[in-house]
């Protein structure tokens, strides 16, 4: 069975870096900044073929400027609903 699973993630930027932290999450497949404040950025990550939100969250950390990324959420849920048995 499939499942789609997404996190939120918070992501610390170095001072002054956030627009660029921001384009380089953004350039990630399944990745979307939602905010950004005081070089704080919200951002949500989706499983996409071949690479899971963990795979990404751990990508994060690449990013020029990136000073931290912390999991503050987590769900998952079957891509399509099981289908019904009959009784």
């Amino acid at each position: 069975m499939n499942e789609y699973n997404c996190c939120g993630v918070l992501v610390h930027a170095r001072p002054g870096s956030a627009k660029a932290v921001a384009a380089g999450l953004e350039a990630l497949a399944g990745v979307q900044v939602h905010a950004s404040e005081r070089d704080r950025l919200v951002v949500t990550i989706e499983d996409h073929p071949g690479r899971s939100c963990i795979e990404t969250i751990s990508q994060l950390h690449a990013i020029p400027g990136v000073l931290s990324a912390s999991l503050v959420y987590q769900h998952s849920e079957p891509d399509q609903p099981e289908p019904e048995s009959a009784t």
